[in-house]
């Protein structure tokens, strides 16, 4: 395992985070239910993200050892309803975690509207806003906070990936971990999405390229520095964003 920040690890390939005094993996952006919506619009994609999931949480269980899931946010996709394939798809998911001894606990983002007609339904599942624990402060990072000092803000929400390109304009984009400094002495944590189908959001040395307020307002980028997952290899520490500039796309 390698430690991101006190004591916060990740480890293989593994586009989780484990916190050790929480004894709990915790993951961002799965959207269950995105293959249903695109259908609506006349575009037919395979229906992988439950099973890629599945697979991600099962090996960090294993990895870690623990049987405690934190979910920040977005495990499901749409915002005005709860689908066929959502309702069908997260009772799945939670009667399997249920019947292995797993805690799920879901912090909500903003498109987990809905979730609780089946979340209800499951003891082993938690719907909360956020999660206050010593300096570490968990949430989906849509909402606007106010910023404490000396403080360790997890968010997912933003679907990090690094863009380079290469001397003949060649690019390569990859998910990515995002830790960043902020101007009151806190630091952030931006978690890769889990769904196979949100390909990311490039990160950049530009404020208004992000979409959460802590990142826009607070965020020092030059600072930033990436650990981009490279499935099957494992997570690369990168230079911070400002050794990066010339070559980020």
């Amino acid at each position: 395992m390698i430690s991101l920040i006190d004591d916060i690890y990740i480890d293989e390939d593994l586009p989780v985070i484990y916190i050790k005094r929480l004894n709990a993996i915790v993951l961002s952006d799965v959207h269950i239910g995105y293959e249903e919506e695109m259908a609506s619009k006349g575009i037919f994609i395979p229906k992988v993200q439950k099973k890629r999931f599945l697979n991600i949480v099962n090996r960090a269980i294993e990895i870690f050892k623990t049987n405690r899931i934190i979910i920040n946010g977005d495990l499901k996709h749409s915002f005005s309803k709860l689908t066929k394939q959502e309702k069908s798809e997260l009772t799945e998911i939670f009667q399997e975690l249920k019947d292995k001894g797993i805690e799920i606990i879901i912090i909500k983002g903003n498109h987990d509207n809905y979730i609780s007609l089946v979340a209800e339904k499951f003891d082993n599942v938690k719907l909360i806003d956020s999660l206050s624990v010593d300096n570490l402060f968990i949430f989906h990072g849509h909402s606007n906070i106010q910023v404490e000092e000396n403080k360790i803000y997890i968010i997912g929400h933003e679907h990090p990936r690094l863009g380079l390109r290469d001397r003949l304009g060649f690019t390569r984009k990859m998910p990515c971990f995002l830790l960043a400094p902020l101007k009151n002495n806190s630091k952030v944590l931006v978690l890769p999405a889990i769904g196979i189908y949100q390909a990311g959001n490039d990160i950049s040395l530009n404020h208004s390229n992000y979409m959460s307020q802590l990142m826009r307002e607070y965020a020092i980028l030059e600072k930033a520095k990436p650990f981009v997952i490279i499935e099957k290899e494992g997570i690369m520490e990168f230079p911070e964003l400002y050794l990066l500039k010339d070559i980020m796309v």
